[in-house]
């Protein structure tokens, strides 16, 4: 596609976009740019940006048979592929991991699914049972595309994820290996949400006791790796190996601080020098809060700086110890509203925005991948890989929804150098959030997010942004926008200037980019701006 550049002042722009009658409310807001690269930068993984998939429904994302992809998954992967040079990272299991069985009589997958209600409008399958050719499917996603899969751990019985393994052994290293040659095993996952297996606070009552704890989980999760271990050769998670490591963990976050990442630690998890050798990461799950069908809808919540950094950091501790152990730390599932999504927030421009903050804010306090949770239907969904999937929008072709744009530009704001950093700058209003991105100790691009509400009532606000500070705030720089109606739109969105709302999944019109003059720019309300700095200056 062609790129255009429009070379103007913003205000200009504005205020051709709205009426002769309007008068635009704007608030000029300065940001300034820190002197010099901050010492507490973190590097930005090119594969940060990833996927959950509940594992009932794999065969939607995949395709339903070996050799006959999702063209239209595969070609939305590929669009965020291109911009980093690196496939997305897809975690696949969840809590439908746990509920998986080894049945060979199956061709593929059988899922058993409950009836729908108020509360659980696409529930998830009491039973999943896998079939020989389940894992094979991992071969009809693009070439370099990489997985995390999910063992069952929760009926702790040894026997069947021996033989999950065995299985996933067979079809990535083994007999089978030819099928998936061009997709990449990098961790393996015993069990799913191991703190929700005991008594909790939320009244879930899981099959087993008061007497299982993090510390009964970390003595039970040695015994199942090694005999895992047994079945898929694993490499060493302080080399650079082509072979897998394991993934530990993978709490929900609820049932803290019993269950945080220091106690399975200090329950000796990684007391095994053959186990830890094979270790290479820690998974949280978190989460906003819970669906409730009662909700009262407040365009607003989701993206509130305020909430956002507070849910986050809350894992601080626990990625220092974690990191300090030598592993690194993802969030192995996560999104918006626990339950499959929010209808009024997951599904709307607002998640969008949310979600830009929420990967941004997570590479900056050292979370290395954030694997955002799928299944069919869910309101949280970046995309529906089939069609008849029913999410609000009332679209009955495959889809992306607005969040898949916060996909597309974490992407590039991270681009494909290999090498970019990331940290936070201040601002001076709580609904301006900024991330500066390095490289090679110079700030190349910078990511600015307007999570002000706008609802479609009278004239769209906007911030006039002065870039101030160091030898970057007159430096040339250029601009792409994530563009909608207003904060609570299901459609409609553009990523700068183009519309990935497309049957193929391919973008449709020109690259637009801005060009910002004299260090100043607008940002309207839910909006995100990537600007992106001379080479040359």
């Amino acid at each position: 596609m062609g790129v255009k550049i429009c070379f103007s002042l913003l205000g200009g722009l504005l205020s051709v976009r709205t009426t002769a009658k309007a008068t635009p409310s704007i608030t000029n807001i300065t940001l300034q740019l820190p002197t010099q690269i901050p010492a507490w930068t973190e590097p930005l993984s090119p594969q940060l940006a990833g996927f959950s998939i509940e594992m009932d429904r794999w065969l939607e994302f995949a395709g339903k048979e070996v050799g006959k992809p999702n063209e239209y998954f595969n070609q939305l992967l590929r669009n965020l592929g291109e911009r980093t040079g690196h496939m997305p990272c897809l975690r696949v299991g969840a809590n439908s991991q746990d509920r998986g069985f080894i049945d060979l009589s199956v061709p593929v997958l059988k899922s058993d699914f409950p009836p729908p209600t108020v509360n659980v409008p696409n529930p998830e399958a009491t039973r999943v049972s896998i079939g020989r050719d389940f894992y094979a499917l991992s071969g009809n996603l693009p070439g370099g595309t990489s997985f995390m899969w999910g063992l069952n751990l929760r009926s702790l019985n040894k026997t069947e994820t021996v033989a999950q393994a065995r299985l996933l052994a067979d079809t990535f290293q083994g007999s089978r290996a030819n099928l998936t040659k061009n997709v990449k095993l990098v961790n393996v996952e015993i069990g799913n949400e191991p703190d929700f297996y005991g008594p909790t606070r939320f009244g879930v009552q899981g099959p087993y006791g008061p007497s299982w704890n993090v510390a009964n989980y970390s003595a039970t999760w040695i015994e199942f790796a090694e005999a895992v271990s047994r079945e898929i050769k694993f490499g060493n998670s302080e080399s650079n190996s082509r072979q897998p490591t394991f993934s530990t963990g993978a709490f929900t976050g609820f049932m803290g601080p019993e269950w945080a990442p220091q106690g399975m630690l200090q329950a000796g998890i990684l007391d095994k020098a053959s186990v830890r050798s094979m270790t290479s990461r820690f998974a949280g799950h978190a989460y906003s809060g819970g669906f409730d069908p009662r909700r009262v809808v407040n365009p607003g919540d989701l993206m509130d700086k305020l909430s956002v950094r507070a849910n986050m950091t809350i894992r601080t501790d626990g990625i220092a110890a974690v990191r300090s152990m030598g592993l690194k730390y993802i969030l192995g599932e996560t999104n918006s509203y626990a339950n499959h999504g929010q209808p009024g927030l997951s599904n709307t421009v607002e998640a969008a925005l949310w979600m830009t903050d929420w990967l941004l804010l997570a590479a900056s306090i050292g979370i290395e991948r954030v694997h955002f949770h799928h299944g069919l239907g869910f309101r949280y969904n970046t995309l529906q890989p089939v069609s008849g999937s029913d999410d609000g929008l009332n679209i009955t072709n495959p889809h992306v929804l607005p969040s898949y744009h916060a996909l597309l530009i974490v992407n590039e704001a991270i681009g494909a150098s290999n090498r970019a950093e990331i940290a936070e700058i201040a601002t001076t209003n709580l609904t301006l959030t900024a991330y500066g991105i390095w490289e090679g100790g110079r700030l190349k691009r910078m990511v600015v997010l307007n999570s002000a509400v706008y609802l479609g009532n009278g004239v769209k606000s906007s911030l006039r942004i002065s870039l101030r500070g160091g030898r970057d705030e007159r430096r040339p720089a250029t601009i792409k926008r994530l563009d909608s109606g207003m904060t609570t739109s299901l459609t409609g969105v553009t990523w700068a200037g183009q519309s990935f709302e497309t049957i193929s999944g391919r973008p449709e019109g020109d690259v637009v980019k801005e060009a910002v003059v004299g260090g100043v720019f607008e940002l309207p309300a839910s909006s995100i701006a990537l600007v992106a700095f001379d080479d040359t200056f």
